[in-house]
This record gives structure tokens, C-alpha cells and sequence, in this order.
């Protein structure tokens, strides 16, 4: 099992010091791939947005739909009271 460990972490060393002292590549800041990335960003996101429009969403009435009941307050109203501890809650006040 010692002599299984050994060869391996050499294996693995020598992988390293290969992938270390290898010959560098000169620097290329040229970045070509950002206008082909923002192109592709429009025209994916036209695509997407005209395939998840829904037409009758768009013709949609906005309005309450059935009876509407209005809770009356009373003269309740909600403020901020101090706990015993301190901190603040909101609480509804009614007289």
C-alpha cells in the first residue's frame, strides 16, 4: 500500500513540475468573443421574449373580477409600540 502512495504522489509531482516548466504562451488580451457573446444575448432574448408572449395577455382587462367586500377599519389603525425587551413591533390599535 506504501509503495502504491509513493509511486502516485510521484506520478502526480511530475505531472505538476511538467505542467509548471512547460513552455509559456505569450499573453493575448485580444477579447473577440464580446461582440459575438452581445449579438447572440439580443437576438436570444428577442427570441425568448416573442416566444413567451401570450396574446391573451396582452388583451387582458384589468379589474376586479367578482364582488369586492371592504373591510371597515372602525378607526383602527396600526403603530409602532415598545416591547418589554425593547424592540419595536407594529400592532393595530383600535379604540
Amino acid at each position: 500500500m506504501i509503495m502504491k502512495k509513493t509511486i502516485v504522489s510521484l506520478v502526480a509531482a511530475t505531472a505538476l513540475g511538467l505542467a509548471v516548466t512547460a513552455a509559456p504562451q505569450p499573453a493575448n488580451a485580444v477579447v473577440w468573443w464580446v461582440v459575438p457573446a452581445i449579438a447572440a444575448g439580443i437576438v436570444g432574448g428577442a427570441a425568448v421574449g416573442a416566444a413567451t408572449t401570450n396574446a391573451a395577455y396582452a388583451q387582458a382587462e384589468y379589474g376586479p373580477r367578482g364582488a369586492v367586500y371592504v373591510q371597515p377599519t372602525a378607526g383602527c389603525h396600526w403603530a409602532r409600540v415598545q416591547t418589554a425587551s425593547g424592540a419595536l413591533v407594529r400592532e393595530r390599535i383600535c379604540p
